[in-house]
């Protein structure tokens, strides 16, 4: 999705500082992190067909936290982007790394778990096939993965 709506090119100065990197003492697979990202949107953005004009703004992400974790063969099994630490940081009203430079550029897009509308546009982008994807292909999860929620729909609790 990142390419498909040219966000590198409306924002070719994208700064990511990652730091704060530590294992899960419950799960020696699993790394913690946090990101940071600032960048100006110095060139428009395409957002398939609606032109978003660069605004020259730059734009503050909040902190957010990610993790990653790998099996013991070193191949990583599952990635969570994301989660704001808190809402009230930067310029964005909350909303970090893609989500914020989409805010940024005046593409309010609601992007909360359960909302209805932000499920519609992820599956529609995953119909359409070039829109990039959020959320891996049902083939590609493994058998023991068991949460049936995928991109932003509601998180369920087994």
């Amino acid at each position: 999705s990142q390419n498909g709506l040219g966000l590198f090119e409306a924002y070719p100065n994208v700064k990511i500082d990652s730091f704060g990197f530590n294992i899960d003492p419950e799960n020696n697979y699993r790394c913690f992190y946090f990101q940071r990202w600032r960048a100006v949107m110095e060139g428009d953005l395409d957002a398939y067909g609606d032109v978003y004009p660069a605004t020259n703004q730059e734009a503050e992400m909040p902190v957010s936290v990610f993790n990653v974790v790998w099996n013991p063969e070193g191949k990583i099994v599952y990635e969570q982007v994301g989660a704001v630490v808190d809402r009230l940081e930067g310029n964005t009203q909350g909303k970090a790394a893609v989500f914020g430079l989409l805010h940024n550029a005046g593409l309010k897009i609601p992007a909360s778990p359960g909302d209805k509308v932000f499920q519609l546009l992820q599956r529609l982008g995953h119909l359409k096939g070039d829109m990039g994807r959020s959320w891996s292909r049902e083939s590609d999860i493994p058998k023991w993965w068991v949460s049936k929620s995928r991109g932003a729909d509601d998180t369920e609790q087994w």
